[in-house]
């Protein structure tokens, strides 16, 4: 007798997105992590406050609050029957598509669409900060609730995201959450050190090393001994680094430039770039080894224009420390704080707090009445460019720059390269020399398509 073949596995699928038994996951409230798996999702189900609804929060009366989780052609989509109580990543809705990683919130609940397939994630954390980083958005405190599980380890953590975004505030939280706050923090900016210098900063020096070392030198891993050792913009060290460092991280070990002894490096390792790490290892700017080392423990940071919702916060986070400071600390004008919440914030947290601290100091020298200037593309330009011309913003570094134009360049370029190749993504990759993922990764980053 032969043995039945196990059920096929049901499948949703959203654009190209396949759900295998999708389930909504209570992200707040007092039933938080409470799972919901949709198995017969094609009558869909109701989330509410109702005795009548599959999902039933009571706590939810005596508002009423009531949405439909329902088929949308083969995907899912909520839609609301409580008069504007739903809202989908920050945004009230009335009806709409979901996709894994969703987020939306039924009056004061959030709720999430996982995939049944992917691994668990971390709740997100109940409170609105973590050290002295704050938000009280779903983003940030998914971030948080991270943080908070891994920071009592000595797990290695790769925080990744925009200039401004606070990589170097949770960094410093981390350590200061961790069994190795009594020992030191030693931060290496990698992308501030000249490329020849690297190396000894990192690792030390004997006497006589190099032309100049009259005197042996202890490097970051010795003087981070039973700390954090933070390395800041290691998208930025130099290829020939690369490998001393791993070799460094694997065997907890480092060797002085110019000596022979290896010295143990009892150190827990943080490490932050603003580079996307994936892109730069297919184009061979760094290591595949050290990048899968680093990112034990991966976290992107939302930029501050994707949790505009944090922004009241932060304000009054910054007012209070400036009040406590000079004892000035004004109301701020409901337009003044709309007019913040608008801006894009391509300087993220950083550009928001120089913006506010900018503006209390004239307020504290002049009327009193706060008033916050946000630079326009006119005031950012060191004079006028002639068409076709580079435009240059003296808030930003080289890199910086170097990084949008890149930016540019690719927008550009892709759309060429696919008219080249007839579409072909194959083509494309051949004419360009250049791997085929890294392409496709590329075309999607910038939503772009083509044919295999």
């Amino acid at each position: 007798m032969r043995d039945e073949a196990p059920p096929p596995k049901t499948q949703y699928v959203t654009r190209e997105i396949v759900l295998d038994h999708p389930r909504l996951v209570v992200l707040s409230g007092a039933r938080k992590g409470e799972e919901l798996e949709l198995r017969n999702i094609f009558q869909g189900v109701t989330v509410g406050s109702s005795p009548e609804c599959e999902l039933v929060f009571e706590e939810l009366l005596p508002i009423h609050a009531k949405l439909d989780v329902l088929p949308n052609d083969g995907g899912l989509r909520i839609r609301d029957r409580s008069n504007g109580q739903t809202a989908l990543n920050g945004f009230p809705v009335k009806e709409a598509v979901l996709e894994p990683g969703c987020t939306f919130k039924l009056g004061s609940l959030e709720i999430g669409l996982e995939n049944a397939a992917d691994t668990l994630r971390v709740l997100p954390s109940a409170s609105t900060h973590f050290g002295d980083a704050k938000g009280e958005s779903l983003a940030m405190r998914e971030v948080f609730g991270v943080l908070e599980a891994v920071a009592s380890t000595d797990v290695t953590v790769l925080l990744l995201g925009e200039t401004g975004t606070g990589k170097d505030v949770l960094a410093h939280a981390v350590h200061a959450a961790s069994s190795r706050r009594s020992g030191p923090l030693v931060t290496i900016d990698c992308g501030a050190i000249a490329p020849s210098l690297i190396e000894s900063e990192l690792f030390g020096y004997e006497r006589g090393a190099f032309t100049g070392a009259e005197t042996e030198h202890a490097g970051a891993f010795e003087a981070a001994s039973g700390g954090t050792l933070f390395l800041d913009e290691v998208g930025e060290l130099p290829l020939d680094v690369q490998p001393k460092l791993l070799r460094s991280i694997d065997e907890k070990q480092v060797q002085r430039v110019g000596g022979s002894i290896r010295k143990p490096a009892n150190v827990r390792l943080i490490a932050a770039t603003k580079r996307n790490l994936d892109e730069e290892v297919h184009r061979g700017r760094f290591r595949r080894d050290l990048y899968f080392r680093l990112a034990i423990v991966p976290l992107t940071l939302p930029p501050l224009r994707e949790r505009r919702e944090d922004i009241p916060l932060l304000v009054d986070t910054f007012c209070t420390a400036f009040a406590k400071r000079t004892s000035f600390g004004p109301q701020i004008q409901e337009t003044e704080l709309q007019a913040l919440c608008t801006h894009d914030w391509p300087g993220n947290v950083r550009e928001l707090k120089n913006t506010v601290e900018r503006a209390l100091w004239l307020a504290q020298t002049g009327d009193g009445d706060v008033r916050f200037m946000l630079p326009t593309p006119a005031s950012l330009r060191v004079e006028e460019a002639p068409d076709g011309a580079p435009q240059f913003d003296p808030g930003l570094s080289f890199s910086e720059h170097k990084q949008h134009w890149e930016h540019d360049f690719e927008r550009a370029f892709l759309p060429w390269l696919l008219e080249q190749s007839r579409g072909s993504i194959s083509g494309a990759a051949r004419l360009a020399r250049m791997d085929r993922k890294h392409l496709r990764a590329l075309l999607k980053k910038h939503g772009l398509a083509g044919e295999n």
